[in-house]
């Protein structure tokens, strides 16, 4: 089964830690980190607040950041002109590393939410503008030469074979964006928050909590892995009632 070795894992370490091989300072172990876990969420409860804030910050910026991604994606792959005057703008941005952009963005917008809501959408907008933008070129032209041989419009071609076509790259945008969404939640609150699931992380690599640290940094993968396989389900869902229209 593909959950032995991971079984494997966890016990190899579990016994590394109570063993005394590993410096509980430098390195937690998995039934500490599960204690942890039990203590923030049924004990102290001190990790729902820090879980509102990441959750806001994330739905948000995650939110723009698909829904302009999609948006300019197809009109870039859609139409030639608009492709050319916003090409070299979205490959300046994308090439910005967007942590520089911080202390910008605080300036502008202060330390509040909008601030990180910013650098959340730029952290995934690119990956789902760039993938849009390539599902809308790479239509079938043999599709789109039969289309307008059957006296099909523009408007029809775009909606029922770009757009269709495009699904799957979108999907994989936004599979990429997810990841990148996370980094950039973890990031905004390390440099620029008193709460959330990043200053966590932060507070307890300052104060040698490594079994916080580790939860933390867990709950992060964990979301992850659940929404990146959540779209897949999607995805697969989607590409197959595709196949049969």
């Amino acid at each position: 089964m593909a959950v032995a070795p991971f079984v494997c894992f966890l016990a190899i370490w579990e016994f590394l830690g109570r063993s005394g091989s590993i410096d509980p300072i430098l390195l937690s172990y998995p039934s500490q980190i599960a204690q942890k876990y039990w203590q923030v969420f049924f004990i102290t409860k001190e990790i729902y607040p820090h879980l509102l804030v990441s959750t806001e910050e994330a739905l948000l910026g995650f939110g723009f950041s698909v829904v302009i991604g999609i948006i300019f994606g197809l009109l870039m792959g859609k139409y030639e002109k608009i492709h050319r005057v916003l090409e070299p703008f979205v490959m300046a941005a994308y090439s910005t590393p967007n942590v520089a952009l911080l202390p910008l963005f605080i300036l502008w917008l202060g330390i509040g939410l909008w601030s990180k809501v910013l650098l959340i959408f730029l952290g995934g907008v690119f990956a789902v503008l760039v993938n849009t933008e390539a599902g809308v070129r790479n239509t079938n032209p043999r599709l789109i030469e039969t289309a307008r041989s059957f006296k099909a419009n523009e408007r029809q071609i775009f909606l029922q074979i770009m757009l269709p076509s495009a699904v799957p790259y979108i999907l994989a945008g936004i599979r990429l964006a997810i990841g990148r969404i996370l980094i950039s939640v973890f990031v905004a609150e390390m440099y620029a928050s008193t709460k959330g699931v990043g200053f966590i992380i932060t507070q307890a690599g300052a104060t040698y909590d490594t079994s916080l640290l580790f939860a933390g940094v867990f709950l992060l993968t964990g979301t992850g892995i659940v929404l990146s396989r959540l779209v897949g389900i999607f995805e697969k869902r989607k590409l197959a009632y595709l196949r049969e229209e």
